[in-house]
């Protein structure tokens, strides 16, 4: 029997699998059951259709506390005006005198 469970906040896809199979084992059996790619965005609500209970200890544990390990979307800029020994380029951004 399938079940289906909706995403929460701070949640992605892999997280979801985790979630209702208790393994990563399963990524790519729910990804083509859900039409969905593994990195593909989740909006909070979005109804996952999962496949298999692999791990059902690991399924009690996150039915209490469920993973959410998404990134910020300002997590992904770059940082700027970077500084230190390992960032100074000799001659151009480090002098030598």
């Amino acid at each position: 029997m399938q079940s289906m469970n909706k995403v929460q906040q701070g949640q992605n896809f892999i997280d979801i699998v985790c979630q209702q199979t208790g393994s990563y084992e399963e990524v790519l059996a729910m990804a083509i059951l859900n039409n969905r790619s593994i990195t593909q965005n989740v909006n909070i609500g979005d109804e996952i259709k999962s496949t298999v209970i692999r791990n059902q200890n690991a399924v009690t544990v996150f039915a209490k506390k469920q993973p959410a390990t998404a990134l910020d979307q300002n997590e992904n800029e770059p940082i700027e005006n970077l500084e230190g020994i390992s960032i100074w380029i000799i001659n151009k951004t480090f002098i030598v005198q």
